[in-house]
């Protein structure tokens, strides 16, 4: 029997073996290429309420991936991201980020007009923290420890990571959290307030890290946070671009995220109503996004996370323990995010722009 709010050994065990079979996509077929951004079927009318909070993963990975989120937001339909501050490209990302956030002010993003149609709200775009213990270098360097980094001296992946917190995690517990806090601390170093957090292949549903991701948005008053779980997930496996076996591994996160909302809400800590976005990582489409809205037509507020990115010559993210499975997909999802057949679609489905914050206003009112 699973022990409750703890996960469990088979649960883990199941992750760690699906994680470690996660080789780069295969090339997209010309079907799977057409769907991104195709014209669906008329979506049913959703209450006036509804609000979405279209989020880019991996801010500050590389160059082609800051870039292709910046462009986004610039000129497609992106309201949040999130940024790996350990990452090759973090820290030039936050001072593009800043000019961003000045654009957007000034009324001079070319979005801007598909953005007056949904709603969108007059506040700053979200910049939240990606979360990091499975790739590159720790920001503590010498003061992490040993063993949850590699022979390198680099951070092990998911699927070790996950063995050895499983297996002994409470005694990492103040080297994970000083980590962690060193990453939500550089953002604020450069000057931003970070709007959620949310973890890089989702380590925040280890039970030792999703405590400690509790304490620090209590400590930081960080108002929001992801919770990777599918709420379409029973119907998304007759979806486009759905593979059985990731379909499958997102059934086992779902379970393990059910403590992750309990623990975040006993804490003061919001979420979303609803989310989509693991189930399909890096190939999320238009039809999709359809069938997701038409699924969940009472939530009031939903988060849909792409992987959206340029396409590199070369990918500079490469190395160090650093590397980019989405990389030749993610300017599909860029595609999506700046058709206009998206904001036709979220216009006829009822559906608003929002922010992450915003629902913490509604979760203290």
């Amino acid at each position: 029997m699973v022990p409750e709010g703890e996960g469990g050994w088979s649960i883990m065990a199941c992750l760690a073996r699906v994680s470690r079979q996660s080789p780069h996509p295969l090339p997209l077929s010309q079907r799977e290429r057409g769907a991104w951004c195709e014209s669906p079927h008329e979506a049913a009318q959703g209450g006036n309420d509804r609000r979405v909070v279209l989020h880019a993963d991996d801010y500050g990975l590389s160059p082609a991936v800051s870039a292709g989120i910046r462009e986004g937001f610039e000129r497609g339909l992106l309201t949040s991201t999130s940024i790996l501050s350990n990452a090759p490209d973090a820290a030039r990302a936050l001072g593009a980020w800043q000019r961003l956030a000045e654009a957007r002010r000034g009324g001079g993003l070319p979005s801007s007009a598909r953005r007056r149609r949904l709603d969108d709200p007059d506040r700053d775009f979200d910049l939240g923290v990606h979360l990091n213990l499975t790739q590159g270098r720790p920001l503590a360097g010498d003061g992490f420890p040993a063993e949850l980094l590699d022979s390198e001296g680099r951070l092990p992946g998911i699927a070790r990571l996950a063995r050895r917190l499983w297996l002994g995690g409470g005694r990492f517990a103040a080297a994970l959290e000083d980590e962690l806090r060193r990453q939500i601390e550089f953002v604020l170093d450069h000057g931003r307030q970070p709007a959620h957090l949310s973890g890089h292949q989702y380590v925040e549903l280890l039970p030792v890290v999703g405590r400690i991701v509790a304490s620090l948005a209590v400590r930081f008053r960080i108002p929001a946070v992801r919770v990777a779980a599918e709420t379409a997930w029973l119907r998304s496996l007759g979806w486009p671009g759905v593979e059985p076996r990731r379909w499958l591994l997102r059934g086992v996160q779902r379970l393990m995220a059910r403590p992750f909302r309990r623990r975040m809400a006993a804490a003061g800590v919001t979420a979303p109503d609803a989310f989509l976005g693991s189930v399909s990582a890096g190939r999320v489409n238009l039809e999709q996004v359809r069938l997701f809205l038409a699924a969940q037509r009472k939530f009031r507020s939903a988060e849909i996370v792409l992987h959206p990115g340029q396409f590199p010559a070369s990918d500079p993210a490469a190395g160090d323990g650093w590397s980019d499975a989405w990389a030749d997909r993610r300017p599909n999802e860029l595609r999506l995010v700046l058709c206009e057949e998206l904001a036709d679609l979220f216009e006829r489905s009822g559906v608003r722009l929002g922010r992450m914050a915003q629902w913490a206003g509604y979760a203290s009112a």
